[in-house]
């Protein structure tokens, strides 16, 4: 109870739902990068704005309530057509450039969450340790 609590206070859950939000569009980015040349294929991806809000709203509804009783697993991760980019004579609007620039962005800010979720793990173990930095 105490150490769930412990670990479930902070950025921490948060944390972790942006993990597997960065997660998941990268697959999904990944699909289409591999369904590029497929006709009449339509590009997906995670709605980047929409998550950021909830993720929002989550932040603002923990600091009114006591640490560790909010809960990040009910945000979602809604699937977005973009419209973006030149739409080709079978209907699809794929561009390599836009998503490996995609790509790079997701992985960066993966990357951010890792490092991260990573310090803020080490500064617990750091605590648990009686160790000082």
């Amino acid at each position: 109870m105490y150490l769930d609590r412990l670990i479930n206070q902070g950025n921490g859950p948060m944390l972790e739902e942006w993990l597997q939000f960065t997660d998941a569009r990268q697959r999904m980015i990944g699909e289409d990068i591999a369904n590029i040349s497929t006709p009449n294929y339509t590009q997906k991806d995670l709605s980047l704005v929409n998550f950021q809000s909830m993720l929002a709203d989550k932040a603002k509804e923990q600091e009114d309530k006591p640490l560790g009783t909010v809960s990040f697993k009910d945000v979602s991760f809604e699937i977005d057509h973009p419209h973006r980019g030149i739409l080709f004579h079978d209907g699809s609007n794929r561009s390599v450039d836009q998503l490996m620039s995609d790509e790079a962005k997701n992985a960066l800010m993966h990357t951010l969450a890792v490092e991260l979720l990573r310090q803020q793990y080490g500064q617990l173990d750091m605590a648990l340790k009686e160790r000082v930095s």
